[in-house]
């Protein structure tokens, strides 16, 4: 069956996904790269990492280098403002076995909110479920990654929503596996893009959907790792993550924006 590629957010977030995807059936046999879903990054901090992820910020609108020593960032920051981008970046939050160990401990104590099911996205996931799912988490703040993505066509993914029971969706997020086989962080998953309905927060939907992911991306795909990027100015998801043992690093992914394609504002929260 079928589907249409489902991208939503502003015209500079949809747009810097789909050049993402474009990028990325382009140069996705190079292990240099990773494709999150939403973006493409440079793996680690090599003599070239900072000017070619520099020219993929001017052909995408946002880019950047993960895997990057904390204490490099303000180098990097500096070059790419000479290059006429504006400097960003998130904290790197990884974890390993302790991040299955705790999602799986989270989860055999977790107890269900009543009413609301955990469900994960195939794909026979139709079309307008897809939609509202991507909906449901732009609303919160958080760009969903295509449906093509979410229903593993583009990427070996995990995605996950919680649905209430009138059926809207009240939380989702997962991961994927973003790394190029030859590259040594092969078995890594992009974890994340958690979102919650504001009406259900302090009910652990986020830890619910994160651990969830996790052990389906251990058991489904043989993860051995996880890693998210965190600003630094958000407690919450800092605390979510440490909580199923993804812990803030010594890396960051020290990114750039192209202030005609995005404004110079992040792309997401």
């Amino acid at each position: 069956m079928a589907h249409d590629d489902i991208i939503l957010g502003s015209p500079a977030q949809a747009g810097a996904v789909r050049r993402a995807h474009a990028l990325y059936r382009l140069i996705g046999h190079d292990p240099r790269f990773a494709f999150q879903g939403r973006t493409v990054s440079h793996v680690g901090l090599s003599d070239e990492a900072v000017a070619v992820t520099a020219d993929i910020a001017r052909l995408l609108g946002y880019a950047s280098i993960n895997f990057a020593p904390r204490e490099a960032a303000p180098d990097i920051a500096a070059a790419f403002q000479s290059a006429g981008l504006t400097p960003t970046g998130y904290d790197q939050y990884l974890g390993y076995g302790d991040a299955i160990e705790k999602s799986r401990a989270f989860l055999d104590a977790y107890e269900t909110p009543d009413g609301l099911e955990l469900r994960q996205v195939g794909a026979d996931t139709p079309d307008a479920t897809v939609r509202k799912i991507a909906q449901a988490s732009l609303d919160r703040g958080v760009i969903p990654i295509p449906g093509s993505v979410m229903r593993g066509d583009t990427l070996r993914c995990s995605y996950l929503y919680v649905t209430d029971p009138a059926g809207d969706i009240v939380a989702s997020g997962g991961g994927v596996m973003c790394f190029h086989a030859d590259n040594p962080h092969a078995t890594v998953a992009s974890w994340g893009m958690l979102a919650t309905d504001p009406a259900w927060r302090g009910k652990r939907l986020a830890c619910w959907v994160g651990a969830a992911a996790i052990l389906d991306l251990a058991t489904r795909f043989g993860a051995t790792g996880f890693t998210t990027g965190v600003s630094a100015d958000n407690p919450a998801s800092q605390a979510m993550c440490t909580r199923l043992g993804v812990v803030r690093s010594d890396y960051v992914y020290a990114a750039a924006l192209d202030p005609v394609l995005t404004g110079g504002k992040k792309l997401t929260r």
